[in-house]
């Protein structure tokens, strides 16, 4: 179980995370806890900001809120 903050869309539905490459990042619905294992999660909200203006300068990200996975844990599960 992780502990921080994770990009997530706006439905807070899907969540983001890298390819098995590593070289790209997608939305991945939230299926199980493992889906959440797998999210790009940092504990520091403001990186997580930093980021998110990163990625969509980069334009590999449309809108996209940043959630505390600890909501989504006990949401889904």
């Amino acid at each position: 179980m992780q502990s921080g903050y994770v990009f997530c869309d706006l439905n807070g539905k899907q969540v983001l995370c890298y390819t098995s490459d590593r070289q790209r990042v997608e939305l991945i619905p939230i299926v199980s806890s493992t889906t959440l294992n797998k999210a790009i999660c940092l504990g520091d909200l403001t990186e997580m900001k930093n980021i998110q203006e990163r990625f969509k300068k980069a334009g590999m990200v449309g809108e996209m809120s940043i959630v505390n996975i600890g909501s989504l844990y006990k949401k889904f599960f």
